[in-house]
């Protein structure tokens, strides 16, 4: 899930709101189909810990480009009217912040690991590609130690164990 602030004005509301990303499976066809009309799932109490509470409403729609897709995907958001919380419903295999799928992003790392060349089919780029090899590496050393001396794809799957994205770059 992303936690990030909602908003940056007074620090009561930035203490108070926080977003979170849902993972759901949501059918990219029907969305680009029917748009706002697409009956996206409510989640039915808040995550956020301490809150439960079951008063969730409808917080607008977001549209964010999905890699491979010509148009902007519209997608659904609640909020917490008790915690201010505001959740994205987002599809999944799709991880916060990156706009494709957790599998090419897997496969591609694999593949510069294998045989030592980027993959350039499909038009991801391999400065794109090396922004990902580069933050799984910092990832498998902030979080998993200097001294992890398993493979890179041994790091990459113990990072998602432990429910961290293992391409993200932080700070």
């Amino acid at each position: 899930m992303e936690l990030r602030l909602a908003n940056e004005e007074s620090p009561q509301l930035r203490a108070r709101c926080i977003v979170l990303s849902l993972f759901f499976v949501l059918y990219f066809k029907e969305i680009i189909r029917l748009g706002r009309r697409y009956p996206f799932p409510r989640p039915p109490n808040c995550l956020k810990e301490g809150c439960k509470s079951q008063r969730i409403w409808g917080h607008g729609y977001i549209e964010i480009y999905f890699e491979g897709y010509n148009t902007a995907i519209t997608l659904r958001r609640y909020r917490c009217e008790d915690c201010g919380c505001v959740y994205t419903i987002r599809p999944f295999g799709y991880w916060p912040r990156h706009k494709v799928p957790i599998r090419i992003i897997f496969q591609r790392v694999c593949h510069r690991i294998k045989h030592g060349v980027w993959d350039k089919s499909n038009g991801l780029t391999r400065q794109r590609q090396g922004h990902w090899l580069r933050a799984l590496k910092k990832n498998i050393m902030t979080y998993l130690g200097m001294n992890f001396d398993e493979t890179i794809f041994e790091g990459f799957y113990e990072l998602m164990y432990r429910v961290r994205i293992p391409v993200q770059r932080t700070g």
